[in-house]
């Protein structure tokens, strides 16, 4: 059908919501949002890398964003670094090595735009498979070790004490939140990526006292801003990602009072 590019770009932009929304608590409870920018600039490196050498894009940038976030786990932990620190260093190195690839290959411009926002125009079949297999495996896993990522989020050290080995989970987790970023940066661009890993949560606290609820809230409020979001950009001929950080934006505004009047 002529209009299957508008039903799979509505679905790419839902299902993306819903795969980082899945990961939006345990990311800003353990205070690692800039983690999840930083792998998004960091893709930059994968890409300009797979351009340089002629390599398949997806895969990979991939594999490079992986092995950097567990690089950022295994120098953080092991050298004693401040985990903010770890991530600025790689973040800086690994734009840099992009920009000079970049720079190198002097018959290719590189897509700012695409990269900043994504185009859910371009949403295949394929796309959609892969995003739905995404959210199961991160729902999956989210249930599997539950406990364990509870303790990780709050209080790795208490973790130790009674038991609960959290490191294995923690260098998944980042593997995860690696692959979520880089299936994702495709169709949402960075900054919806970024946006999504952060706001659904902030959100979700300013309403719920539970963790559980915490992650239904975001979910919810992801798939609603994504939906009225891509309506929006359609309508109104408005960049589609944009169109959805500015919506989930307003709904953090009203949250925000309505927090107020309850404290």
């Amino acid at each position: 059908m002529i209009y299957n590019f508008i039903i799979y770009a509505f679905l790419g932009c839902v299902l993306s919501g819903i795969s980082l929304a899945l990961f939006s608590p345990f990311v800003t409870l353990r205070k690692i949002s800039y983690m999840g920018e930083a792998l998004s600039h960091i893709a930059f490196a994968g890409i300009a890398l797979a351009l340089f050498f002629g390599l398949n894009i997806h895969i990979t940038t991939l594999l490079f964003v992986v092995i950097i976030s567990l690089l950022i786990g295994i120098v953080s932990k092991r050298f004693k670094l401040d985990e903010a620190n770890a991530i600025t260093i790689f973040l800086s190195v690994s734009m840099s090595i992009g920009i000079i690839l970049i720079s190198l290959k002097n018959n290719y411009t590189f897509d700012l735009a695409s990269y900043l926002f994504g185009n859910v125009l371009l949403i295949g079949k394929a796309d959609i498979v892969q995003l739905v297999i995404l959210s199961a495996v991160n729902l999956f896993f989210i249930l599997f070790v539950y406990k364990e990522l509870f303790y990780l989020t709050y209080n790795a050290e208490i973790a130790g004490v009674y038991r609960i080995r959290v490191k294995l989970v923690n260098y998944l987790f980042l593997i995860l939140l690696a692959v979520n970023i880089v299936i994702n940066l495709k169709i949402a661009g960075i900054i919806l990526v970024s946006a999504q890993l952060i706001l659904p949560a902030v959100i979700a606290f300013n309403i719920a006292k539970r963790f559980t609820w915490a992650i239904v809230i975001g979910v919810l409020v992801s798939m609603i801003s994504a939906g009225i979001g891509f309506l929006l950009s359609w309508y109104f001929n408005l960049p589609t990602g944009a169109s959805i950080v500015v919506f989930e934006f307003c709904i953090f505004v009203l949250t925000l009072t309505f927090k107020r009047k309850h404290n």
